[in-house]
């Protein structure tokens, strides 16, 4: 009994290592990782449903096309749909690799969507490359997978002088003055002009033409003598001379700056072609020889890596993880010059979204891991909910949407100083530390935090309760025929969101002040404890009120009016009780409550605004929120729900895409 169970432990640990070949494939510098799980995609849709969808059609068809061929499955590309396939990069200051590994399940299958494939690859052992015909990605395969690498090497590597004489490889840049210049040699001369100069030319005189009126002749006038007459034809003469003489000057200036600059573009583009000959062929000598690495040798593997494995979810359909903002920033920092060099993304980590999909809805998971400080101080800012009073306000049966946030004000003031020195001082430079800590210290020293807070608390609730088309006035101008301009008002009909917006505040005394100065100067009116902003210019009427230490803005009269008579009709849903009342921001858009809310003429037609309404009459509604700080990583939720009559979420976005391409 004990070899039984010996020998199925030895089965099972092959098996699961054969499951993660792949995985052992990438390297543990490897900058992101991305996953597609076959198996949990297919068991949402049977490859036989996939085939006869419209998405599965499409993709068999064009293929065969292309190819001259006839598929009748995916399983005709001879990948193994059971296992997992990635997607991996990995980043260093001379080039970037982006690789896939896919696994096979019949190598002569996946050959046969190679035409010509004797003329195309070569074959080593069980190994075969194919070089592509840029020479900067290259396909290598064996029995059982696929590896297509992909390298593009970085100018800036090259404008080191000691790297650039290593390979040959000039970081050109061109110049309109001289053929081109190699930005690891050049010295910019700070006298050089880069406008040709040309001295000792005559002024430029252009005669104007004139019209002369015949001066009336005066009694006892003496007429011109014909000498005098001559000596102004001479000078007229000369002067057309002078004009003419710098007209060929400069003629003969251009025709020989545009021809060097004809011969300076072309030596430039020998000279780019020569080293982009050269870049490609190191590009290629480098991705052999990472490909030859990923098939022949071991190394460490990106299974090692911590980081990497708590992300990962096995009921996941698609996985992508990044490990560090800070790896982000450093792979593009070389272009930004000196401001490369600064940590703008210290204290970020890695970087997680993965896909679910299941009976109820699609889920799309995001985290984000934070330094130890940098979480501290976000559990604080953190550490409020939403307003409770804020939820009589909400009617989901007709909301088509509404966004939520709760902050501790008080928090927020205390740790920004801390999280913009954490940012931006490395930015600035250590030589500025004395400054930016002056800077935070002054911030806090101006601002009372608890007086904030008790002005603004930190929460807040947007809802769109409704469109309507509405007769908006606008001011334009009419002109006459001597283009003097007349204001004249007009109006023209918009479809404007009804909206309410309300936030949560303990002290009124500095906004009754701000409201008492706008009515005095005629820019707020007020009609039984509702105000009304009097501004002409804006689309819509926008008022506002202060009831039970709640400010609330809307551009509803009606409502507005139910609120301070305490009569506004509310009917929150559980579910969306839940979503704002325990996260800290939440989202919510209920695309059936739009159907047939935005007039046909806006989608430019009814049959466009038709199938535009039936496409939302199918969508489920749609969240966002966030989730509690765990540790040191922040997270947030994106999830939309799937009507009844679907039996997936996949099978379900198949759907979509088919009606959206009809």
């Amino acid at each position: 009994m004990k070899k039984l169970l010996f020998a199925l432990a030895l089965l099972f640990s092959g098996i699961q290592n054969y499951a993660q070949d792949l995985v052992k494939k990438i390297p543990s510098n490897a900058f992101t990782v991305a996953t597609i799980k076959g198996d949990n995609v297919f068991k949402l849709m049977f490859v036989k449903d996939f085939n006869e969808s419209f998405v599965g059609k499409k993709l068999l068809t064009e293929t065969s096309k292309s190819l001259d061929k006839n598929f009748t499955s995916i399983e005709d590309f001879g990948i193994n749909l059971e296992k997992n396939m990635y997607y991996f990069n990995q980043l260093s200051d001379s080039i970037t690799y982006n690789c896939f590994l896919i696994p096979l399940k019949d190598a002569t299958k996946f050959e046969s969507l190679i035409n010509d494939k004797e003329k195309k690859f070569t074959l080593d052992g069980e190994t075969r490359t194919m070089i592509m015909p840029d020479s900067t990605s290259l396909i290598k395969w064996n029995n059982n997978m696929m590896y297509f690498v992909t390298g593009s090497i970085k100018s800036s590597f090259f404008a080191d002088s000691v790297k650039s004489a290593k390979y040959g490889i000039k970081d050109l840049r061109y110049q309109s003055d001289d053929v081109l210049t190699d930005s690891a040699t050049t010295v910019v001369d700070s006298t050089y002009s880069a406008e040709p100069v040309v001295t000792n030319l005559p002024p430029l005189v252009i005669p104007e033409k004139t019209h002369k009126t015949p001066a009336k002749k005066k009694i006892g006038a003496k007429k011109k003598s014909g000498k005098k007459k001559a000596t102004l034809k001479a000078k007229k003469a000369k002067r057309i001379e002078e004009v003419q003489a710098v007209e060929t000057v400069d003629y003969a200036t251009d025709s020989v700056g545009s021809a060097n600059y004809t011969d300076q573009y072309d030596g430039y583009q020998k000279e780019k072609a020569e080293q982009d000959a050269k870049t490609k062929a190191l590009t290629y000598t480098w991705i052999s020889e990472q490909a030859d690495k990923i098939f022949n040798t071991n190394y460490e593997s990106i299974e090692n890596n911590k980081s990497y494995n708590a992300s990962l979810d096995k009921s996941a359909i698609a996985e992508i993880w990044v490990s560090s903002l800070q790896d982000v920033y450093n792979s593009i920092s070389p272009e930004f010059g000196s401001y490369g060099k600064a940590g703008l993304m210290k204290g970020y980590g890695s970087l997680t979204a993965k896909l679910f999909m299941d009976d109820k809805s699609f889920r799309i998971s995001t985290g984000l891991e934070l330094a130890k400080e940098q979480a501290d101080s976000y559990k604080k800012i953190m550490n409020r909910k939403i307003n409770k009073k804020f939820l009589s306000y909400v009617n989901s049966d007709k909301a088509i949407g509404f966004m939520g946030y709760a902050i501790d004000t008080k928090s927020y003031l205390e740790e920004f100083p801390k999280l913009m020195q954490q940012t931006y001082g490395s930015f600035l430079g250590g030589r500025m530390d004395e400054e930016i800590s002056l800077g935070t210290d002054l911030f806090t020293l101006l601002l009372d935090e608890e007086a904030v807070s008790k002005v603004v608390k930190g929460d807040a609730l947007f809802i769109i309760n409704g469109l309507n088309t509405r007769d908006v006035s606008y001011t334009t101008y009419d002109y006459d025929e001597d283009y003097n301009q007349t204001e004249v008002t007009k109006t023209k009909k918009e479809t404007l969101p009804d909206f309410l917006f309300m936030f949560s505040s303990e002290d009124q005394r500095l906004m009754n002040k701000l409201i008492k100065y706008g009515i005095n100067k005629n820019r707020v009116s007020v009609e039984d404890n509702i105000y009304k902003i009097e501004e002409k210019k804006s689309p819509v009427d926008i008022y506002f009120m202060i009831k039970n230490n709640i400010v609330f803005f809307g551009n509803s009269l009606t409502e507005m009016k139910s609120i301070n008579n305490n009569n506004f009709h509310a009917n929150i849903s559980k579910t969306h009780k839940t979503l704002l009342s325990k996260n800290n921001f939440s989202f919510l858009f209920n695309a059936k409550n739009l159907v047939g809310k935005v007039p046909d003429q806006e989608f430019g037609g009814e049959e466009t605004a038709k199938k535009f309404n039936e496409t939302l009459g199918k969508m489920g509604n749609v969240y966002m929120k966030s989730n509690p700080i765990k540790g040191n990583m922040v997270s947030a939720d994106i999830s939309a729900e799937i009507p009844n009559g679907h039996e997936n979420a996949l099978k379900y976005l198949f759907t979509l895409i088919e009606n959206a391409a009809k």
